[in-house]
């Protein structure tokens, strides 16, 4: 019950965080035009071994492309979850695939969509770089790297690789 409380508490603090500004540097993924920019990641607050990642896709092919995973060698499990509100109750739950529409972005942010890591073997510190592979349908894996800080980015970061 003490986790849940800490994790309930670790969100709700992440949810509150600045919204992310649009970055003016990004790469591209050439053979599926995919590009992710505006990525970050939380710091581990201590005792606890989740953490949560943003970021924005851009979809520039002209068919829409899922994203069916998420993994990191420095989480057991990394899952992409929905943040809504159920009246007064915040609830999270793990989406299967999620779709990046043809020609459109979908954003990962505090409070909405965003990666969830489980089973963080070592805090998250702030600085640090955090390795992720997305998995979409169409486009295949894209190395992505997530710097760890305690607010949104405002300049270039989290590019692929």
């Amino acid at each position: 019950m003490r986790s849940l409380l800490a994790l309930s508490l670790f969100f709700a603090a992440a949810a509150c965080g600045a919204p992310a500004s649009p970055s003016s540097a990004h790469e591209v993924h050439a053979a599926a035009q995919l590009s992710v920019h505006d990525a970050w990641a939380t710091p581990t607050p201590a005792g606890v071994d989740v953490s949560a990642g943003y970021l924005t896709i851009t979809n520039g092919a002209g068919r829409t492309d899922h994203l069916l995973s998420a993994t990191s060698p420095r989480a057991a499990n990394v899952e992409v979850h929905e943040m809504s509100m159920d009246g007064a109750v915040m609830r999270m739950r793990a989406l299967g695939r999620l779709p990046v529409p043809a020609g459109g972005d979908v954003s990962l942010a505090p409070g909405g969509l965003h990666l969830m890591f489980f089973g963080v073997q070592q805090p998250f510190s702030e600085g640090e770089d955090i390795p992720v592979r997305l998995v979409f349908e169409h486009a295949g894996a894209i190395d992505v790297t997530l710097p760890v800080q305690r607010t949104a980015p405002t300049e270039h970061s989290g590019h692929t690789n």
